[in-house]
């Protein structure tokens, strides 16, 4: 490819970067359906695929911080579209490494919201049960729709703000915590109703799990999140 179409490139980005707006609605045309066609190609998921790219979108138009977009990281090293087919597998496989991550519960935070009389009876039924926890946990996860898993990672992985997945989303801030409000108690309601169908609904574990669930729900997000961050 010729210097001067990476050049064109290279303006295009930049735009994108400003958030022409003419330029974002090229964006979707120009090179959204053939980024989804090569994580299909790849092997993934529709769903995975999709869940990618509307990760990749915040991240490559919104600036994080004093970060610019990342799309403005571009400068013509190869085609554009070669660059997003990169940027868009990455994001995908970080995905897919979420989905192996085994929960990590940092016990000495559940430590501080334990009532110190019957601290030792729920730690010892928290390390028992910790397995069903995190398999009931990462699996509701799962099941989350995209859209939901991509919010609660910008806000509580990303540490993006509401204002900032507002304007991702081009919708008013209230809309936007509604939305996390919705998605969390979802997720709650799910991990309960799988833990309950794996312990038991009069199980103690049950009863000193939910405890857990209730006060460390976005800490529990957060550990099966982080290591997959896309990057």
């Amino acid at each position: 490819m010729s210097g001067s179409e990476h050049e064109e490139d290279m303006a295009f980005a930049r735009a994108c970067a400003r958030q022409d707006a003419s330029a974002l609605t090229e964006f979707e045309s120009r090179f959204i359906p053939s980024l989804r066609k090569a994580l299909l190609h790849r092997g993934l998921e529709a769903t995975v695929a999709d869940e990618a790219l509307q990760l990749l979108r915040v991240k490559l138009f919104l600036p994080s911080g004093e970060r610019a977009p990342r799309i403005a990281d571009y400068e013509g090293q190869g085609s554009l579209l070669a660059w997003l087919r990169v940027a868009a597998l990455r994001t995908a496989l970080n995905l897919m490494r979420e989905r192996k991550i085994s929960l990590d519960l940092d016990d000495s935070k559940l430590a501080e919201t334990s009532v110190p009389d019957v601290d030792m009876d729920r730690r010892f039924i928290q390390e028992r049960y910790r397995e069903d926890f995190a398999v009931a946990f990462q699996d509701a996860l799962g099941a989350l729709e995209p859209r939901g898993r991509t919010l609660l990672r910008l806000h509580l992985v990303e540490g993006m703000g509401t204002a900032q997945i507002a304007r991702a989303y081009q919708v008013d801030r209230s809309t936007v915590k509604r939305w996390l409000a919705q998605f969390r108690e979802r997720l709650r309601q799910d991990v309960r109703d799988r833990l309950a169908a794996r312990l038991g609904e009069n199980s103690e574990g049950l009863t000193s799990l939910l405890r857990v669930l209730q006060s460390q729900l976005d800490l529990s997000i957060r550990s099966v999140m982080r290591d997959a961050t896309p990057s």
